[in-house]
C-alpha cells in the first residue's frame, strides 16, 4: 500500500476519534448541565479529564504526527491551510495544557474534596466553556483540511475562521449560573 495513503488513513481515523470522541461526550455533559442534575455533570467533567489525559490528548498528536508526515508525502509543503490548521492545533494544545487541564483538575478536585457539586459547577461550567472553544478549533482545522484554502481563497478561510470566532464568543458568554446554595 502508497504510505501516503496509509498515512492520510491513519490520520483521518485518529481525527474523528478525537473530534468525534470529544464532541460526543461534551454534548452528553452539556445534556446532564442543561437537565441541572449537577452530581451527573460533575461526574461528566470527571471523565472529559480522564479522556482529555488518556484517551484525546494521545489521539490528538498522533493525529497532529500522522497529518504533519501525509503532509510531507503528499509535497503539501507549507500550503496556507497547513499552515493555519498547525497553528490552531498549537492553540488547542496549549488551550488543553495551560487551561482546560487545570481547570477540569480544579472542578474535579473541589467535587471530590467537598462531595458538593453545585459547589464545584463553576468550574465546572467553566470546563465546558473551554471544551467548547477546544471544539470550535477542531472544527476550524476540519474545514480547513476539506476545504484546503490558498491565501488568496478568502472565501474558503471564512468557515475556519467562524467557527474560532463562535468559539471565542462561547467562551466569552456568561455561562448558566449556578443554582443557590441553601443556607
Amino acid at each position: 500500500m502508497d504510505p501516503y495513503l496509509l498515512l492520510k488513513f491513519a490520520h483521518v481515523m485518529a481525527a474523528i476519534f478525537w473530534v468525534g470522541g470529544a464532541s460526543i461526550l461534551t454534548l452528553l455533559v452539556l445534556i446532564l448541565d442543561r437537565r441541572g442534575d449537577d452530581a451527573a455533570t460533575m461526574t461528566g467533567v470527571s471523565y472529559v479529564a480522564l479522556l482529555g489525559n488518556r484517551v484525546f490528548a494521545p489521539l490528538g498528536l498522533f493525529t497532529i504526527v500522522t497529518g504533519l508526515a501525509a503532509a510531507w508525502l503528499g509535497s503539501w509543503g507549507f500550503a496556507a491551510w497547513t499552515i493555519l490548521a498547525a497553528m490552531i492545533v498549537a492553540c488547542t494544545f496549549v488551550l488543553g495544557a495551560l487551561f482546560l487541564g487545570p481547570t477540569c483538575e480544579r472542578a474535579v478536585k473541589s467535587h471530590q474534596e467537598s462531595g458538593d457539586a453545585a459547589a464545584s459547577m463553576v468550574h465546572g461550567r467553566r470546563v465546558l466553556r473551554l471544551v467548547k472553544l477546544d471544539l470550535a478549533g477542531q472544527f476550524a482545522i476540519i474545514s480547513l483540511m476539506v476545504l484546503k484554502p490558498s491565501w488568496t481563497d478568502l472565501h474558503l478561510l471564512v468557515p475556519a475562521a467562524l467557527l474560532l470566532l463562535g468559539g471565542l464568543a462561547v467562551l466569552r458568554a456568561p455561562g448558566r449560573p449556578v443554582a443557590a446554595q441553601p443556607a
